[in-house]
């Protein structure tokens, strides 16, 4: 029979130890994200690290790394892949490049009213065409993000009517670029967290933003007006697992991150959603004026959207993806 050495233990230790185990089949994952614990996805994220820990039975321990400070929101996928952290929190529609059905098909949603609608349409993309998976190669998806309407926070004057856009230069998810482009405005593409200053600086002239992010992001100090001009919102993969560290996970494991994956996503909705009002009210005291936009401005806001959408399919078409596809899909459902 043979001996396991005192040298033998240790070295089989820190082999475990190199594999992000502890000891006993005890995980120890590094989770990342460029938002802090207060802003709604942090809240979710924690509620989801307590979730695994106890549904593992305390196999698993996750320690979370806010605020940027391992990982950063444009090229969050690739840091992630690259072995940065265990798991993080990702944003491929931010990315400089790549990810192009993530980036780009969340333009197809224009007109949704309802979030989670949007969130059961996407997530039927996700299943039924291989290449929204397969162009994250690299990492595990364990949780998407769908959310609240987003409207235009502005510094200098409130949006009433469309030629109020000309010549402003606005932050803006890809998918907005196109319309704001029809009307005179420049969108700006950045992460979400790296645009305090550039409205402080007045680098920028505006945001598209939902309500929370007054108080969340600290906007209502650097903006005056919000205008309701609604913006629907695509979803996306919001958190992943290095695809090195999921694979050396055990099957039971594995399991129960999958099982939570459609619960993460929820308690991250519901998390932004409740936290509008209390936005809203922050704006309010912090003196943002506020102010309705006419239903005709926002139906020919909205026409906008169409040509830049087909526009983007036939891009991704022509690089041997389903935009095509995948738009009629998003507008079935809307129709």
């Amino acid at each position: 029979m043979a001996h396991l050495t005192k040298t033998g233990l240790t070295a089989g230790l820190i082999t475990l130890l190199g594999l992000g185990i502890a000891t006993a089949q005890e995980f120890r994952l590094s989770y990342a994200s460029p938002y802090g614990p207060t802003h709604p996805y942090g809240e979710a994220d924690q509620a989801w690290i307590d979730r695994i820990h106890e549904q593992t039975d305390g196999r698993v321990e996750i320690t979370p790394f806010w605020g940027r400070s391992l990982i950063t929101s444009r090229e969050g996928i690739d840091e992630l892949a690259a072995g940065v952290a265990d798991m993080a929190y990702i944003a491929p529609i931010y990315a400089s490049s790549g990810y192009e059905l993530s980036r780009l098909s969340p333009s197809f949603f224009y007109g949704y009213e309802d979030a989670l609608d949007v969130l059961d349409v996407y997530l039927e993309l996700w299943n039924d065409f291989p290449q929204f998976q397969e162009e994250l190669d690299g990492v595990k998806v364990l949780g998407f993000n769908v959310g609240t309407p987003m409207h235009l926070m502005l510094r200098d004057r409130p949006f009433e009517q469309i030629g109020d856009l000309q010549g402003l230069r606005i932050r803006s998810a890809v998918d907005y670029v196109g319309a704001l482009a029809n009307f005179g405005a420049e969108g700006v593409t950045m992460p979400m967290t790296d645009t305090y200053p550039g409205l402080e600086r007045g680098v920028l002239d505006g945001v598209i933003a939902p309500y929370e992010a007054l108080r969340s992001l600290s906007f209502a100090e650097v903006i005056n007006y919000y205008s309701e001009l609604p913006h629907s919102r695509g979803a996306y993969p919001s958190r992943a697992m290095n695809g090195n560290v999921w694979a050396r996970l055990p099957a039971d494991i594995q399991q129960i991150f999958e099982e939570n994956t459609l619960w993460l996503t929820k308690m991250t909705y519901e998390l932004a959603e409740g936290s509008e009002e209390a936005g809203r009210a922050y704006g309010e005291e912090m003196g943002v004026v506020f102010n309705a936009v006419d239903e005709s401005v926002i139906a020919e806001y909205s026409e906008a959207f169409a040509e830049p959408a087909r526009a983007t399919a036939q891009r991704l078409d022509g690089m041997g993806l389903p935009g095509t596809e995948v738009l009629e899909r998003v507008r079935a459902g809307r129709d």
